[in-house]
């Protein structure tokens, strides 16, 4: 919060002392950061609450299929222009689940932003559902580096980055992963990671895989 409260704060001021010019370029520059400054308080409302157990919830038949399909269409455009290719493997039906479609939306848009983040170009994020007599299980994987052993204990926690020289145009604010257990759990559900899924010709490991799973009811 005080990264993008600073810069407003400093280039206003600067403005209002001459030194800085009110043009339209720096007014799109302040919106920026005040929209940055809105969605930081927005997932800290959001970890809040839920931690707190105080999260409501509209649970109804989801069809979680056509949430992923839609959810992909949204992110193709962002993928293309990093030259990721975001692919899905989808069964012809699926069982209605009882499911909050916002927050589910929420946790799915969290989980292939973070794929995008850390997946280099001509990299590959894969969607992918599977079914079980229980449940419906969600796994999206990359083929980005991966997460190490020591940060892997850790990559639910509130506030943690395991890339320390992340910055914010490349990084979130550390509680993406953190909201995403917590809106599923809320729904009766839970969230692994593995990593590394994948092994190059030299032996050593990368990629990760985060699998979603929804209990049928």
């Amino acid at each position: 919060l005080r990264t993008p409260l600073s810069i407003i704060q400093g280039n206003l001021e600067a403005m209002m002392d001459g030194v800085l010019p009110p043009n339209l370029e720096e007014i799109a520059s302040l919106h920026d950061e005040t929209m940055l400054l809105g969605r930081l308080i927005e997932d800290l409302h959001t970890l809040s609450i839920a931690e707190a157990g105080q999260l409501d919830l509209e649970l109804i038949d989801t069809d979680i299929l056509a949430l992923l399909r839609q959810t992909i269409a949204n992110f193709q455009p962002a993928a293309k222009e990093l030259d990721i290719t975001l692919k899905s493997s989808l069964p012809e039906s699926c069982p209605a689940l009882k499911l909050d479609y916002d927050r589910t939306c929420q946790i799915v848009q969290n989980l292939i932003s973070n794929a995008l983040r850390y997946t280099p170009p001509s990299g590959t994020i894969t969607v992918q559902v599977s079914l079980d007599e229980r449940a419906v299980l969600l796994d999206i994987s990359d083929t980005g580096r991966g997460i190490s052993p020591d940060d892997l204990p850790h990559i639910f926690d509130r506030f943690f980055r395991g890339d320390k020289s992340r910055n914010r145009s490349r990084g979130g604010s550390g509680i993406g992963l953190a909201i995403v257990r917590q809106l599923i759990q809320a729904q009766g559900g839970k969230v692994d990671v593995k990593s590394p899924v994948l092994v190059r010709d030299d032996g050593s490991g990368y990629g990760s895989c985060f699998t979603l799973t929804f209990p049928l009811t």
